[in-house]
C-alpha cells in the first residue's frame, strides 16, 4: 500500500506543479495580465493552455505515454525556471496544504454513473487513437464531449496509466478553492466585508460541503464551480475600472474553460448584455477596446474553434443536439431525425420522465410539453433532491446573517455599484432552466445559488464589521474543512464496506470490461481499416457501419435503413 499511495501521491504534485509551471509559461511568454502571486489564476492559465493544445493535438496524434512525459517535463521545467518569481512560501503553502486535503477526495472506488459509459471511454479514445471522424454514432457520450476529457487525457503515464482521469476535477476545484482563500484572506487583511468578500466566502462553503465527492463532479460540477469565480469578478468589475486589464483576462479564461466543459453553458454568454451596457452607462467604453488588445480573447475564439470542428467531426453537427447547427450532407452525419430524438431524451429525463424504476406512461414527446410534466417532476424531484438543496441554502445563508450582520449600518452606501441587472439575467437563465433542462446537474445548482447569494452577499456587505470579525472567518473556513474532510473520510469507509473496494492496497477505482467496450470497437474497425483492400475506397465492418479512408484519416459511418 504504501509504494501504491506514494506513486499515486506524488504523481498527483507533479502534475499539479507541471499545470503550474505551464501557466507561468504562458503568462511570460503572451504577456497575460495575471500576476504571478495570483496562484489559483495561475493555476487555471495552465489548465486553458492545456485545453487548447490537447485539442489543437488531437487532430493529429493519440496522447500515449511518451506525449504526457513530455509535455509534464516541459511544465515542470518551466516552473524550476520561473520558481524565484512564484514560489513564495504563501504561494507553496496554499497549494501544499490545498491539494493535500483535497487529496483525500481522489481516493475514489465507485466512479460517477457515467464514468464508464462515456467519461472513461472517450479519455481513453484520446490516449490510443488520433482524431478519428464519425466516432458520435457509437456511444450518446461521444457526441458531446467535454474539455474535462482532453484535460484528463494529458494525465495517462505507466505503471498509472488511466486512474489519473479525475485529475481534472481536482485540479479545478484545487485552484479555485485556492483563488477563493486568497480572496477571503485579502479581505480580511483589508478589514473588509464586501459583497466580493461574502460571495467568496459563500462559493467556498457551497463548493466544499455540496460538491466534495470527486467523484460525482462529472462534466457538470466543475463548470458550475468556475461559474461562482465568474460572478465573483464579473460583479466587482464597477467598483475596481481601474484594475480591468487584471480581471478582464480571468473573465475570459474562466467563461472560456466553462464553454468548453459543457457546451449547454454557452447560455452564459448573455452576461456579455449587461457587462457591456454597464461599461457603456459608465461612459468607460475605451474599456471594450482592451478586449481586442488582449491576446486571451484570440486564444479563447480558437478554443471555440477547435470545440466546434470535433464536434463536427464526431456528428455533422457544430453544436450538438442542435439540429439547426448540423449538415446532413457530410457522410458521417448522425440523421437530423436521431438529432431531435436525443434532443427530447434529455428533455424527457430532465423533467423526470425516467428514473430507475420508473417511466412515464406517457409518450416523451407529449410528455415535455405543456407542463405534461410538472406532476411528476414535482413528486420525483422537487419533493426529493431540490426541496433538500433549498434547505441547505436556507440553513447556509442564516447561520452567515446570524453570524456576520452587525448593528450598525455602513456609512456612504451611495458608493456602492448597482449590479442588480446580472440578477435580473439569472432570473431569466432559471426560466430557461425550469421549462427545458430542470435538472440541478444542469445547471440548477450554480442558478439556484446565485438566486440565493448573490442578495445575501449584497445584503450583509451593508453593515460595519462585526466583532471578532476575523475570527469568525477562520473557525468558519476551518469548519468548513473539518466536514470536507468528515464526509470523504465516511465516503470511503462506506465504499470500503459496501462496494468492498481494496483501498489497503491500493487507490485505484473500479474498471470492468465495459469501461473498454468502445476501445475493442475502435480497434476492430482499426484492423478492418488497416486489412482492406487498398483499391476499394470503402470497407465493410458488422453490415453496420462502412469504414473509410480521407487524407489519411479514418472515417465511420454508420449504415442508414
Amino acid at each position: 500500500m504504501v509504494s501504491n499511495y506514494f506513486i499515486f501521491f506524488l504523481s498527483f504534485f507533479l502534475i499539479v506543479f507541471s499545470v503550474i509551471g505551464h501557466g507561468l509559461l504562458a503568462i511570460k511568454v503572451f504577456r497575460i495580465n495575471i500576476s504571478n502571486d495570483e496562484i489559483g489564476f495561475v493555476g487555471l492559465v495552465g489548465i486553458f493552455f492545456l485545453l487548447l493544445y490537447s485539442f489543437l493535438t488531437h487532430f493529429f496524434v493519440s496522447h500515449g505515454y511518451i506525449h504526457n512525459i513530455i509535455f509534464m517535463t516541459i511544465g515542470l521545467i518551466s516552473l524550476f525556471f520561473f520558481r524565484t518569481t512564484v514560489f513564495n512560501k504563501q504561494n507553496f503553502k496554499y497549494v501544499f496544504i490545498g491539494f493535500t486535503l483535497i487529496f483525500l477526495a481522489f481516493i475514489i472506488f465507485k466512479t460517477h454513473d457515467d464514468f464508464g459509459y462515456y467519461h472513461f471511454p472517450y479519455s481513453y479514445y484520446l490516449n490510443k487513437f488520433s482524431m478519428i471522424i464519425g466516432v458520435g454514432p457509437l456511444n450518446h457520450g461521444f457526441r458531446t464531449p467535454s474539455s474535462i476529457f482532453y484535460l484528463n487525457s494529458l494525465f495517462y503515464f505507466p505503471y498509472i496509466e488511466y486512474y489519473l482521469y479525475h485529475m481534472g476535477a481536482i485540479l479545478i476545484m484545487g485552484f479555485s478553492n485556492i483563488i477563493l482563500i486568497s480572496n477571503i484572506r485579502e479581505c480580511l487583511e483589508k478589514k473588509e466585508n464586501s459583497q466580493f468578500f461574502f460571495f467568496s466566502i459563500l462559493a467556498f462553503i457551497f463548493i466544499n460541503i455540496f460538491f466534495y465527492r470527486i467523484a460525482e463532479h462529472g462534466t457538470d460540477r466543475s463548470a458550475q464551480i468556475l461559474i461562482f469565480l465568474l460572478f465573483i469578478y464579473i460583479l466587482t468589475v464597477r467598483d475596481n475600472y481601474k484594475n480591468f486589464k487584471n480581471i478582464l483576462p480571468k473573465l475570459i479564461i474562466l467563461i472560456s474553460i466553462i464553454i468548453s466543459l459543457k457546451s449547454f453553458y454557452v447560455l452564459y454568454l448573455i452576461f456579455i448584455i449587461p457587462f457591456i451596457y454597464y461599461i457603456v452607462s459608465d461612459k468607460k467604453t475605451h474599456l471594450l477596446l482592451q478586449i481586442l488588445k488582449n491576446p486571451i480573447f484570440y486564444f479563447s475564439v480558437l478554443m471555440g474553434v477547435c470545440l466546434m470542428l470535433i464536434y463536427f467531426f464526431n456528428t455533422g453537427c457544430l453544436l450538438y443536439p442542435i439540429q439547426q447547427t448540423c449538415f446532413s450532407t457530410v457522410e458521417w452525419s448522425i440523421p437530423r431525425t436521431e438529432v431531435s430524438a436525443l434532443n427530447t431524451h434529455y428533455q424527457w429525463w430532465a423533467k423526470a420522465g425516467g428514473a430507475p424504476g420508473y417511466r412515464s406512461p406517457i409518450d416523451p414527446q407529449i410528455y415535455i410539453q405543456n407542463f405534461n410534466w410538472i406532476s411528476d417532476w414535482t413528486e420525483k424531484y422537487f419533493f426529493t433532491k431540490v426541496s433538500d438543496f433549498l434547505l441547505s441554502l436556507t440553513i447556509v445563508s442564516t447561520v452567515l446573517i446570524l453570524t456576520f450582520k452587525s448593528k450598525k449600518i455602513k456609512l456612504n452606501q451611495e458608493k456602492i455599484q448597482d449590479s442588480s441587472l446580472y440578477f435580473y439575467f439569472i432570473l431569466l437563465l432559471f426560466i430557461e432552466w425550469f421549462l427545458y433542462h430542470p435538472a440541478l446537474r444542469y445547471g440548477g445548482y450554480i442558478i439556484i445559488s446565485l438566486i440565493f447569494f448573490i442578495p445575501l452577499s449584497y445584503y450583509l456587505s451593508k453593515y460595519e464589521l462585526p466583532k471578532n470579525f476575523s475570527l469568525k472567518v477562520i473557525i468558519i473556513c476551518l469548519l468548513i474543512l473539518s466536514i470536507f474532510l468528515g464526509r470523504n473520510i465516511d465516503r470511503i469507509v462506506y465504499e470500503n464496506k459496501f462496494y468492498k473496494a481494496n483501498f489497503m492496497e491500493n487507490m485505484f477505482f473500479f474498471t470492468d470490461k465495459s469501461h473498454f467496450r468502445i476501445d475493442n470497437r475502435l480497434r476492430g474497425f482499426l484492423k478492418t481499416y488497416q486489412d482492406c483492400n487498398l483499391i476499394k475506397d470503402k470497407c465493410l465492418e458488422n453490415k453496420d457501419f462502412v469504414i473509410k479512408k480521407s487524407k489519411g484519416k479514418m472515417i465511420i459511418i454508420k449504415i442508414r435503413n
